[in-house]
């Protein structure tokens, strides 16, 4: 069996298996995704993913805060979102601009018509930070630090979990917010020059 196999090599078995699941730019899984997915079948444990837009939003934990994680996209695009955390316990994320790939513009003009701060954080923010400021002037506030945490993760994990969510193994894959650029060519070809 495969628990007393991981035991006897020294491994302490936690469940349920919780992983980020963020690769807006591959087909194929991620070993970590593919790690995650062969525990949790092997092991018969429930398994969740937690998107990292998501993760890196629960870093933020004041009561109706505005939460805007960045992530760099290139070809002048971010991965982002906003959310709104909840007012009353157990203070949860709203969802306001679902996580995608977009230009910055458009995810500043969601984020400034609730004329109130907003928290930007994430990688993304390194590369936008100026033309963020130049949008919303005092509204952006950005965090100084923006990384996620493996306990926030397992901690969203839980709250999945807790909810009902399908926690099974299958349901562990990548989160695409872009089609990989070899796709997006065969769709959309270049026209031939004679």
């Amino acid at each position: 069996e495969l628990r007393a196999k991981l035991a006897e090599a020294g491994f302490e078995v936690v469940e349920p298996e919780v992983r980020a699941n963020w690769k807006p730019t591959r087909e194929e899984l991620l070993p970590s995704e593919a790690v995650a997915r062969a525990l949790a079948q092997g092991l018969s444990v429930p398994a969740v993913g937690v998107p990292t837009l998501e993760a890196l939003a629960e870093t933020v934990r004041g009561p109706g805060m505005l939460i805007c994680p960045l992530l760099d996209a290139r070809r002048g695009e971010v991965y982002g979102a906003l959310y709104r955390r909840q007012d009353e316990y157990p203070y949860l994320l709203e969802e306001i601009v679902a996580p995608g790939a977009m230009k910055l513009e458009l995810l500043l003009s969601h984020a400034s018509a609730f004329d109130r701060p907003v928290i930007f954080l994430g990688e993304g923010l390194k590369t936008f930070e100026r033309q963020i400021r130049e949008e919303l002037g005092r509204l952006a506030l950005p965090a100084p630090l923006g990384l996620n945490r493996a306990a926030l993760i397992a901690w969203r994990g839980k709250q999945l979990l807790e909810s009902g969510v399908d926690s099974s193994y299958e349901r562990v894959l990548p989160l695409y917010l872009r089609l990989p650029e070899a796709e997006r060519k065969l769709k959309c070809p270049k026209p031939e020059t004679t």
